[in-house]
């Protein structure tokens, strides 16, 4: 039986046939070093998001653009503020940049904004926020965030990390461009990994006011985004029905996942991303288990959740062989 990998929140459909057809024909100039500026990408970008070329900065996937984000803003042995538990690529490209990570514990498994608001100091040059985060897929309101970036200091940069920000159903998400307009000290981090189903070929990019994106891209290596992941990645924003479709089929899956669960009495996050975070006891020992019948979900003891697993939202036939595992393997354990 074949292994049902459901730990990465990858996009089980695949990306748009569009993006297909870019990468079969991409591989024909192979041959040829990419455009090192990415400009017809970043052109494109800049008109479907109402944004300069000059506020667009493109990365080997979001991954590098947080890394570059860390290097050009934590120059002389500041601090940056992450929420804990989160993406663990925050901390990491905070300590490669050379500073020192303050962990802000999450509070319900979500973000203490007040409390992060009032650790933020003179040493503090930026703040990491995933929103939706990760693991939890728990997403920030408007009215949060507004309340957050008043109380910061000047001089503090905040970074939020949008990878999953195409599968947010709620009115009251922000819209991040709209503070950039506004004058924000804001990097709004997105990526082609998730919803558009492009994560092999690692491309994201950052949305920032033009000074900050000029000392973000002066951290970028040239060529850093292939000529296949940009042909790709300029066909897939092209088809907005496809990613609609990727989106309706996530949130469908979503909700048959968290009915099951709820039948098991299983405790769950409320997650407005492509996955949940589901209490199922000793989290280490269900993900062994459930790897040894053909299925891959993430375990969080290294995240200092060990009671939980997450899980990715899979097609159908993955969903219902992922709960009808786990029923088996609990029940295995109660007995």
């Amino acid at each position: 039986m074949a292994m049902v990998d459901l730990s990465a929140n990858e996009n089980p459909f695949g990306p748009s046939p569009e993006a297909v057809r870019a990468i079969i024909d991409g591989a024909g100039i192979a041959h040829r070093y990419p455009d090192s500026q990415g400009a017809v990408l970043k052109t494109a970008l800049a008109e479907a998001l109402g944004v300069k070329i000059d506020n667009i900065v493109l990365g080997n996937g979001s991954s590098e653009v947080i890394e570059m984000t860390a290097r050009a803003l934590i120059d002389d042995g500041g601090e940056a503020i992450i929420g804990w538990p989160s993406f663990p690529t925050y901390r990491s490209a905070v300590g490669r940049a050379g500073a020192a990570a303050v962990l802000a514990p999450l509070v319900d498994h979500a973000y203490d904004l007040d409390a992060m608001a009032e650790r933020a100091d003179g040493q503090t040059r930026l703040v990491i926020i995933g929103n939706p985060n990760n693991p939890t897929g728990l997403a920030i309101a408007r009215t949060a965030l507004d309340r957050f970036l008043d109380r910061l200091p000047p001089g503090v940069v905040v970074c939020i990390d949008e990878a999953y920000g195409e599968y947010v159903g709620r009115p009251d998400f922000p819209n991040t461009l709209d503070d950039i307009a506004a004058g924000r000290s804001l990097v709004v981090v997105r990526t082609l990994s998730k919803a558009y189903g492009l994560a092999g070929l690692r491309i994201g990019y950052a949305i920032a006011p033009e000074s900050l994106a000029c000392r973000i891209d002066s951290q970028r290596q040239r060529f850093n985004t292939n000529c296949i992941a940009q042909a790709a990645a300029l066909a897939a924003i092209r088809d907005p029905d496809y990613l609609a479709r990727i989106v309706a089929l996530n949130a469908w899956g979503r909700d048959w996942l968290a009915s099951r669960l709820s039948a098991l009495g299983l405790i769950f996050l409320d997650s407005e991303a492509n996955f949940l975070m589901v209490k199922v006891g000793d989290g280490a020992r269900v993900c062994r288990e459930l790897k040894e019948v053909g299925l891959l979900v993430k375990p969080l003891d290294g995240l200092g959740l060990p009671e939980y697993i997450r899980v990715s939202v899979g097609r159908p036939d993955e969903n219902a062989r992922f709960f009808e595992c786990l029923r088996t393997t609990l029940a295995g354990i109660a007995s």
